[in-house]
């Protein structure tokens, strides 16, 4: 029995894993132009929006990546004609440098959601009423689940 409901649970996850996947590369429309965000850039600032200001290390653990790609994401944010990040040293360790989210920052934030948004909105607007509210439950049970995490 809990061989069976593993390899649900699995087949569950992989099929979860393909449609985020379709939705990241539907959202993808044409070339990205000269100062658009990239995935990493859109998500560091989300990090930022979520929690305030941070420490580049921690930013760098929760992403994932390595130090020299923080850093080169860091300096893409915060050197642009209007940058959408603020870096400064840490006050309690001088080691460290912390992170805040800029107006141009959240500004940028939200362009880019905005866009990958309407995207979807215009996939998801062929689904019934009925298909629409199954899907709000489903999406409402797995955000309460990965909250718990």
């Amino acid at each position: 029995m809990a061989t069976g409901i593993s390899h649900r649970v699995e087949d569950l996850a992989h099929e979860l894993f393909q449609v985020v996947t379709q939705i990241c590369l539907s959202t993808l429309r044409g070339r990205r132009r000269a100062g658009d965000l990239k995935e990493i850039e859109f998500l560091t600032l989300s990090l930022l929006q979520a929690n305030g200001t941070l420490i580049v290390g921690d930013i760098q653990r929760v992403l994932g990546v390595l130090p020299a790609q923080m850093s080169r994401v860091i300096r893409s944010l915060e050197n642009r004609d209007r940058p959408l990040i603020q870096c400064r040293i840490n006050s309690r360790d001088k080691r460290k440098i912390d992170v805040d989210l800029t107006a141009n920052g959240e500004k940028a934030l939200l362009d880019y959601q905005d866009k990958r948004v309407g995207r979807i909105v215009e996939q998801l607007s062929h689904l019934s009423d009925d298909d629409q509210e199954d899907l709000i439950r489903s999406l409402n049970k797995l955000h309460s689940l990965l909250d718990v995490r």
